[in-house]
């Protein structure tokens, strides 16, 4: 009887442990949901240049959801200037790099019969950047004949530097140029009197004000403009290509919100990277964004290509074009693309 009555009991746990299980599965959607979303979501490696624009809109991006709403998982990677994310790039530690117009122009020109770089977006053009002189030394153009003025190597600082050398007809035997490696390596030499003029905006800019230095033109002064670029490889356009899809599309999709709601980014980066929010409503006022392949960004590619090449500063010409990828960019907005 009691071997009975125990049976009974035992069987009568089982089975509402049973069922409490199956009504604790059907009952919590979310946790599946939850696991269908990790598994569809793709994580891409961002390499981003500090305190520049593009790492602002991914900082923004991130904190609206943007990418998480297209199923990104963004791994956000800070250089010092944007020849190091195309470094990143090719040596597979990054999927997709962010550079200038002449930083591509460069590597491309010195790596063309081997590189696999290809840019797949413009994501904005811009006139905000200002060149910060010693106003002790500076007072004009000209009077940089002789005086150290500041570079990072192979990147657009150098094409900003010539044209700004230009303007000032100071002769190519009175040009001095001083390389560093970062803008914070710029700021050094600028304040121990070695360097003279470094072009700065955004947190660069600031900390140049505050060192006491004193913006003398600006690139709009000059006549010039810089196109940022989004780059990646052959191989991973090609086995990559819905990623990059959902990574262009949340680009925009932030770039869209942010133009709308300045305020309300400029609080993000300063309460996420402590950029003061006066100074990334400057930033943002003096971009404009787009995620696009437009004839206007070839044609200025080829521009600086065209200085690149008098000046010798790769041994041959190519076809821009052919380091152009607009597959991926225009199977998603096809009224972008116009070449």
């Amino acid at each position: 009887m009691k071997r009975k009555l125990l049976a009974i009991i035992l069987s009568t746990i089982l089975t509402a442990g049973v069922l409490g299980g199956c009504g604790e599965k059907s009952g919590n959607p979310d946790s599946t949901a939850k696991t269908e979303k990790e598994a569809e979501e793709v994580t891409i490696r961002l390499g981003v240049m500090t305190n520049y624009a593009d790492q602002y809109l991914a900082v923004v991006g991130k904190n609206k959801g943007f990418f998480e709403k297209n199923g990104i998982n963004l791994e956000l990677t800070e250089y010092a200037a944007g020849i190091n994310t195309v470094d990143a790039v090719t040596t597979g530690q990054a999927d997709i790099g962010f550079l200038a117009d002449y930083a591509a122009v460069n590597r491309i020109g010195n790596s063309q019969d081997d590189t696999n770089l290809r840019i797949i977006a413009n994501f904005s053009t811009g006139v905000d950047s200002k060149l910060y002189v010693n106003p002790d030394k500076v007072s004009s153009l000209s009077d940089l004949a002789g005086q150290g003025v500041i570079t990072l190597p192979g990147t657009v600082w150098d094409y900003w530097n010539a044209k700004t050398l230009d303007a000032g007809n100071v002769p190519v035997e009175d040009r001095q140029i001083l390389n560093v490696d970062s803008a914070q390596d710029a700021l050094s030499v600028m304040t121990s009197g070695q360097g003279v003029a470094f072009w700065a905006n955004g947190t660069n800019a600031t900390k140049m004000k505050e060192a006491e230095m004193e913006p003398l033109v600006t690139m709009e002064d000059l006549g010039l403009e810089v196109d940022l670029y989004y780059l990646s490889s052959t191989d991973y356009i090609e086995n990559h290509p819905d990623d990059i899809k959902k990574f262009l599309k949340a680009v925009k999709e932030t770039e869209e919100w942010l133009v709308e709601n300045k305020e309300e980014a400029a609080q993000i980066l300063e309460d996420e990277i402590n950029i003061p929010k006066e100074q990334s409503l400057d930033n943002f006022e003096s971009i404009e964004y787009s995620v696009s392949l437009k004839q206007h960004t070839l044609d200025h590619f080829n521009e600086v290509k065209a200085w690149a090449v008098e000046e010798g500063r790769f041994d041959k010409d190519y076809n821009a074009f052919d380091f152009f990828d607009t597959t991926v960019i225009k199977e998603l907005y096809p009224d972008e693309v116009d070449f």
